[in-house]
């Protein structure tokens, strides 16, 4: 079976994807129910909101880069949840608060609350469905005062509104349930269920055979979706001299250090980076259009460059990597080679043009060259 340690480590990969990104959303919700607060709320409360909304955001945020610390440095162990359970928790009740000020809203700003908290639930179901007690915490953080305000009220908007509220919530923490279970389906048949067999020993990403397997699942699942698939082939640069100068076990811990580049480098627990074969690696991307993967590249190369691994017979003196990608919609009349078949003609050009560069896959280059 999968490692349980592995399986707690991806699912916080997923969880805290994009921390500063969500940190961001958290901050213009703010604003944003600042904005229809202001007006109608005594200064002091007002600031006392803001600051609680506020550090909700920033508790949540410090948790999530203080996690991925620990993933960066292979020190995350499985088992407690409490401290990402508080944290979204916090981030919850830092909007959740905002109902306790009813007493001084119009009933129109009072509508405008209780759907912007719906729109919050429904904005973190995606991501915070990694772990579902993490997602129990962020939502009833957000409903419970709303639901406690609501059913000490006597007039406007009170008792009548809290059955469909319930509902929104039970609904999202179903859908966060099956989110849940897909997200687990898709690990543990990526990470295989003969998980030491499927594992290169050196490097310790996924091996050729899983990365067939996973190649073949996450097509078909491109295909099912209709949404984009990328694929990346990555070649050491000039890796041969590297191993003639500096021996065969320099190369297999220079080999070892890129991976770790990678692997790192990327956030999706979905993603699988993989040992293609010598000194080369592979990355599978679902669901990731070419704008998105061609970025993701630049921060892998970048990250290996800054490895500052010495190389004398390389053009920049230090270990470096060519990368080729491509971007496909799946369709019926093509099969999954194809991504690698097309990705390797783009490594090829960026081998050829220089290295140490991103080169994605370009047709229009391929019709010039049957021509």
């Amino acid at each position: 079976m999968m490692d349980p340690v592995q399986l707690f480590t991806q699912l916080h990969r997923h969880l805290y994807r994009r921390t500063t990104t969500v940190f961001v959303i958290h901050c213009l919700y703010t604003v944003l129910l600042a904005a229809y607060l202001w007006l109608e709320t005594p200064r002091s409360i007002f600031l006392t909101w803001f600051i609680i909304a506020m550090f909700g955001g920033i508790w949540h945020w410090f948790a999530g880069r203080l996690t991925l610390r620990y993933i960066g440095k292979d020190t995350l162990k499985g088992g407690s949840l409490t401290s990402d359970i508080i944290a979204a928790g916090a981030a919850g009740l830092g909007f959740g608060f905002t109902p306790l000020l009813f007493p001084y809203l119009s009933l129109t700003t009072k509508l405008a609350v209780i759907l912007m908290l719906g729109v919050i639930a429904a904005e973190a179901l995606p991501r915070l469905s990694a772990l579902l007690p993490v997602y129990a915490a962020f939502l009833l953080g957000l409903l419970v005062p709303l639901v406690s305000v609501l059913a000490l009220a006597d007039q406007e908007l009170g008792r009548n509104a809290i059955p469909p509220i319930l509902l929104m919530g039970i609904s999202l923490f179903y859908s966060a349930h099956l989110l849940h279970k897909d997200l687990l389906e898709s690990l543990l048949s990526r990470f295989g269920l003969e998980n030491a067999a499927e594992e290169d020993e050196l490097t310790h990403l996924a091996n050729r055979r899983r990365f067939d397997i996973g190649l073949e699942q996450e097509w078909f699942h491109a295909r099912r979706s209709e949404q984009p698939i990328s694929l990346i082939m990555v070649d050491v640069d000039f890796f041969k001299k590297f191993n003639d100068r500096y021996g065969h076990q320099e190369g297999d811990r220079c080999l070892a250090q890129v991976a770790r580049a990678l692997s790192r480098s990327v956030r999706r627990a979905t993603d699988l980076v993989a040992r293609y074969g010598g000194e080369e690696f592979v990355i599978v991307l679902s669901h990731t259009t070419r704008d998105d993967a061609y970025a993701l590249c630049e921060l892998m190369r970048g990250a290996v460059e800054k490895l500052g691994i010495p190389h004398l017979d390389s053009t920049l003196g230090r270990v470096t990597i060519s990368m080729g990608g491509v971007t496909l919609y799946a369709r019926e009349n093509l099969k999954a080679v194809e991504l690698v078949r097309t990705a390797d003609k783009a490594l090829y050009r960026a081998k050829a043009t220089g290295r140490n560069k991103v080169v994605w896959y370009d047709p229009v280059l391929d019709e010039n060259e049957k021509a």
